[in-house]
């Protein structure tokens, strides 16, 4: 049922808006996810986890973990309910008593904000009351280092954000990027994120905003780019700041900047841009959304998954595969984080 209403919604929200571009095939869509999830499920190893083959393996297991939520497969439920249930084991049994779970695999202030996300999201759909109850602590302790890592004195080009250890005194937007998404997602499940750290948050991205560009740079006074733009205008409209000129400037520059075999980050990049465009609806998203699924379809390989990325910073082929999964899996909306 929930796969029936999922195609429905892609058939209402792309099919009709792309116009004149090659339109959806809803069929192909979900061929494509099935068969990358299906590369997944075979990288899983037998204590739940997704090792990527060498990539720091607690945060490659929640971008699994996500891709598979994202596309209506829950714990126990669905065709890879099994593979979840693994997975979200793996996670609860790793995490540590101080809570900061970038420790466990060297991914840090990344991993940490990428798997507090996962569990959030994965809370919200868990049918089991006593592994809620097992989860909830785990999920508590999580967000509460990402707001002892946020209250680090800063000077006043980093203060509100975020950067790679829990006592850094400098942030960065792509860093900030997860924990924000991280710290939304636990809002939606009740626990407690203070408004004085989102409006810090917010006031942080804004900052990183470049006058002359038009666009967002990795830091304050940095150079735009299209990656840290996708970012940046998928956190302010979650952060409800949608109606500031920074964010239509930032759709604009990702319209007049797509992916293309130059783009550094492409995985990164074609995930935040389709969850920007999305937010920002026409006539961005039917763009975007068109440019971004047509490159990863065909780059999609015979054995499901996608092809290690030509950035050496992007970690791997489950890393690859995930990010392009959840890029792919927009249009379901079945992640709350994300939704408008």
């Amino acid at each position: 049922m929930r796969r029936y209403f999922a195609t429905i919604l892609i058939l209402m929200q792309v099919s009709g808006a792309v116009g004149a571009q090659e339109p959806v095939q809803p069929d192909r869509l979900d061929a494509a996810i099935n068969a990358g999830l299906s590369y997944l499920v075979r990288q899983q190893n037998a204590e739940g986890a997704f090792d990527g083959g060498g990539a720091p393996k607690v945060a490659m297991t929640g971008l699994s973990l996500m891709s598979h939520l994202a596309s209506g497969h829950t714990p126990d439920d669905g065709r890879f309910g099994a593979n979840v249930r693994r997975a979200l084991d793996y996670l609860i049994h790793q995490a540590p008593e101080d809570g900061y779970f970038g420790k466990l695999d060297n991914s840090r202030m990344y991993g940490h904000g990428i798997v507090t996300l996962a569990l959030a999201e994965a809370y919200g759909v868990e049918p089991q009351a006593s592994n809620r109850a097992l989860m909830r602590p785990i999920l508590e302790r999580a967000v509460a280092d990402i707001l002892k890592a946020h209250d680090i004195p800063k000077n006043l080009q980093h203060a509100g954000g975020w950067r790679y250890e829990l006592t850094s005194n400098d942030s960065d937007i792509s860093l900030s990027g997860w924990n924000i998404l991280a710290l939304r997602a636990a809002g939606n499940i009740g626990i407690e994120v203070p408004n004085e750290h989102l409006d810090r948050a917010r006031a942080y991205v804004l900052q990183c905003y470049n006058k002359l560009q038009h666009g967002f740079g990795y830091q304050p006074r940095a150079e735009a780019s299209i990656s840290m733009t996708g970012v940046a205008v998928l956190n302010l409209f979650l952060l409800d700041a949608s109606d500031r000129d920074e964010v239509v400037h930032g759709v604009q520059y990702i319209l007049d900047h797509p992916v293309n075999n130059e783009t550094r980050f492409p995985y990164y990049t074609m995930y935040y841009t389709t969850q920007s465009a999305f937010q920002a609806g026409e006539p961005a998203w039917p763009i975007v959304w068109n440019q971004n699924r047509q490159r990863l379809l065909k780059s999609q390989l015979p054995d499901g998954g996608w092809p290690q990325s030509a950035s050496t910073e992007e970690p791997g082929r489950v890393y690859a595969t995930s990010l392009a999964v959840l890029t792919l899996s927009v249009p379901y909306r079945l992640l709350p984080t994300y939704q408008r």
